[in-house]
């Protein structure tokens, strides 16, 4: 891998369809703006995680800050929404 990580910037594992990669939030933003990611009108995302219920957030925006500031499952929560998944990975 050419990448090198940032130990305390939050990195994202996701895959989308056929698209699987690790990014940071602006990567993220850069790669998926003019997709409907970022839109405000789609489904639910839904979290699941083993040390804790689920959480379900309305905004793509909404779990990439909630999987920035959860310490306690953030690690471990992995969101879907249809045919994307997200879970932090560093």
């Amino acid at each position: 891998m050419d990448k090198k990580y940032n130990w305390e910037e939050p990195q994202f594992l996701c895959w989308w369809e056929d698209t699987i990669g690790v990014y940071t939030e602006k990567e993220l933003y850069q790669t998926y703006k003019e997709t409907n990611l970022y839109d405000d009108d789609v489904d639910n995302w839904v979290g699941y995680s083993t040390y804790s219920n689920n959480v379900v957030l309305n905004t793509f925006q909404k779990v990439l800050d909630y999987l920035k500031e959860n310490e306690d499952c953030n690690l471990n929560t992995k969101f879907i929404n249809h045919n994307m998944s997200i879970v932090r990975v560093i």
